[in-house]
């Protein structure tokens, strides 16, 4: 009688919970995880019988149950409890830091992705040959404070990646690297620990060094005012753990003591003089106070007139980056090939271009499947 007890009753909270589950309101975003939900999959033949409806219905299952963040939360605890130094998701680092488990390198579209860009360079070059070009590949938290993480956790060696896209590129394409830099400066506030992104510190540090590697006489901090916006932070990788008794990050911005004015160019007639949004620090994603979310283009025309003309091809890892070009470009064009599917070369042609730089993280311009649209 007793387990016949127990199995109705285990029946009887999976009906509830799955009818709980399919009442609830479908939530089409997270804003803990900072991603779009997968939604109830269109029930057709063609996606039934190419496997699709089966994936989506998994992930539709995972995503919207109902309670997800607070069972995330009890998963880490139990297996901080058990003294496991991951979660399947993110690695339990020294000091309350995060580090992304799933991050990798794939050394086939790395290899790609570089003659992807070596062919655009190359191509824009024809027909513009005086154009400047610089790729940034930068290194995340788990190069650079490897010393943080747990013991024997296995990770992509970036070092090694940026080498190979520098031997793609051979003397086509100029390559910076601020690898050794930022480990020079591994001391310093440089990546946040419950979230992916570098922080505005370490752009700062990057910025006047490229800069100065590339004929640009950078800003000092002097000429920045630098405040605090948030010391409530938790990003990404805190999303994937759920855990509170981690310490938030904090946000801070490198505002100019004497601004030059700009114009920005959102799309869909969204115009501002601003780079920064600040009703973001009034939400978990924090880090989209600079530029906001991502965009497939965004057209910024400074009071800086030397004629000078950007095209910034990047990912999020340049939204904290920008702010520091506008006292050295007239215009910045910054284009994202994740969200806009376009003729790259053409576009870089009709904006009469001075100067191309693209910066990614190195994780991600190795796994990113969109960057053939530059030769597309």
């Amino acid at each position: 009688m007793n387990k016949k007890v127990v199995s109705i009753g285990f029946v009887l909270l999976l009906f509830i919970i799955s009818l709980i589950n399919i009442l609830q309101p479908q939530r089409t975003f997270s804003e803990n995880e900072s991603r779009r939900l997968q939604k109830l999959p269109v029930v057709s033949m063609d996606n039934i019988f190419s496997g699709r409806y089966t994936t989506q219905f998994e992930k539709y299952t995972s995503d919207q149950f109902v309670g997800r963040d607070g069972w995330t939360g009890i998963k880490t605890l139990a297996e901080l409890t058990m003294l496991k130094k991951d979660n399947g998701r993110v690695y339990f680092g020294k000091n309350g830091t995060l580090f992304d488990a799933t991050e990798t390198v794939d050394e086939k579209q790395l290899i790609n992705n570089a003659g992807f860009v070596r062919e655009y360079i190359k191509s824009v070059r024809k027909e513009l040959p005086e154009v400047n070009e610089s790729v940034m590949l930068v290194p995340t938290a788990s190069e650079i404070y490897s010393d943080l993480l747990p013991a024997f956790a296995p990770i992509p060696d970036q070092q090694a990646a940026i080498n190979k896209v520098k031997a793609v590129f051979g003397d086509d394409v100029a390559l910076y690297d601020p690898t050794n830099l930022l480990n020079s400066s591994k001391g310093e506030y440089l990546y946040y620990r419950t979230d992916h992104h570098w922080t505005t510190h370490a752009a700062y540090i990057v910025y006047t060094d490229w800069a100065q590697k590339n004929g640009i006489k950078p800003l000092t901090q002097a000429d920045f005012d630098i405040i605090q916006l948030s010391d409530l932070f938790y990003g990404t990788l805190h999303s994937k753990a759920n855990l509170y008794t981690i310490k938030p990050d904090s946000v801070m911005a490198y505002r100019f003591t004497d601004a030059v004015p700009v114009s920005a160019n959102y799309g869909s007639n969204n115009v501002s003089n601003s780079l920064y949004f600040k009703e973001y620090l009034e939400t978990k994603d924090k880090y989209s106070y600079f530029l906001g979310e991502n965009r497939p283009l965004i057209e910024i025309t400074t009071a800086t007139k030397n004629g000078k003309t950007l095209m910034f091809i990047q990912d999020s890892y340049a939204h904290c980056f920008i702010p520091f070009l506008t006292s050295h470009y007239e215009n910045i064009l910054v284009l994202d090939p994740r969200h806009l599917d376009t003729d790259y070369k053409s576009y870089a042609v009709k904006n009469k271009v001075t100067d191309i730089l693209v910066l990614y993280n190195l994780p991600n311009f190795s796994v990113e499947k969109t960057l053939k649209r530059l030769v597309m």
